[in-house]
């Protein structure tokens, strides 16, 4: 089992979330792992939006015969009070969860309580839910707080097998993550991934220059924005949009969308191949 933590260390919107979802959702249809995403941001329901656990709710007919809609309170609120209480078993968390595809993917949404005092309670249980649900899950995915001033966002940091660092494609970001890179406490440069969010491959500041700048053996990962995925996202449509692109087959890389899914192909091998090479060293 292995946790992939997509965090950051900037305190503003710079699209984590969006590349959680779309990496998760492409390893649950192209690999056959038994996969959990789990959100943790105070009253962040972009993952429920995103594969339609709301009023707009579709019914998806290809690699899965969910049609469950998430209850608000049976995501990590549910999980979190039998952690607290040392009940919870690596068995009873696909019942905190909704499944996007059969035996493939499933997502837990983070926690919506009103009172800031609720939603530390549930996220400092996150450490212990993780803990449990490793024992049941190939990949965890973790859409972690941003920053590292919490003593439970350090810890999940420090548990995590591969922590995804998403940055901005700015300059000063690039310079951050030279400095990031010197924080042993929290990671290592062997399992520390840098990713650009919101890529544009026009800029100058393209993911081969970066690589070049910062000495890195490997091109740096990046997700590129789409427009049609961020529709998605939206609409409640994420689990249809990568099986539809997958269908039709996508090839011209002058296309926006195509190129959007080939990067994801590219961010999900990447994973992949740390992941064997982590099941190596054991």
């Amino acid at each position: 089992m292995v946790i992939v933590t997509f965090w950051n260390n900037n305190t503003g919107k710079i699209g984590q979330t969006h590349s959680a979802l779309a990496i998760a959702s492409y390893m649950g249809v192209e690999h056959n792992y038994k996969t959990l995403l789990m959100a943790t941001k105070y009253n962040d329901q972009v993952a429920m939006q995103a594969f339609g656990a709301n009023e707009r709710k579709k019914t998806i007919g290809l690699f899965t015969n969910n049609k469950q809609t998430m209850d608000l309170e049976s995501g990590i609120e549910g999980m979190s009070k039998l952690a607290t209480a040392n009940r919870l078993s690596p068995e009873m968390v696909p019942n905190y969860t909704k499944i996007v595809y059969k035996n493939r993917l499933e997502v837990v949404t983070a926690p919506k309580k009103k009172m800031d005092l609720d939603y530390m309670k549930i996220y400092r249980s996150c450490e212990d839910i993780l803990n449990v649900a490793k024992r049941y899950y190939d990949i965890i995915f973790v859409d972690l707080n941003n920053g590292i001033e919490d003593e439970t966002t350090k810890e999940i940091l420090k548990m995590s097998d591969i922590v995804i660092l998403n940055i901005e494609q700015k300059l000063s970001e690039f310079e951050k993550l030279a400095e990031l890179k010197q924080e042993k406490e929290l990671f290592t440069a062997k399992n520390l991934i840098p990713m650009i969010n919101r890529y544009d491959r026009k800029s100058k500041y393209s993911s081969k220059n970066v690589s070049r700048e910062l000495g890195e053996k490997k091109e740096i990962l990046t997700i590129p924005y789409s427009n049609l995925f961020a529709e998605a996202v939206q609409e409640g449509t994420v689990a249809e949009f990568f099986i539809n692109t997958r269908l039709k087959k996508l090839e011209d890389s002058n296309d926006r969308t195509t190129f959007f899914v080939q990067e994801v192909k590219r961010a999900t091998d990447a994973l992949i191949y740390k992941m064997q090479e982590l099941q190596m060293r054991i």
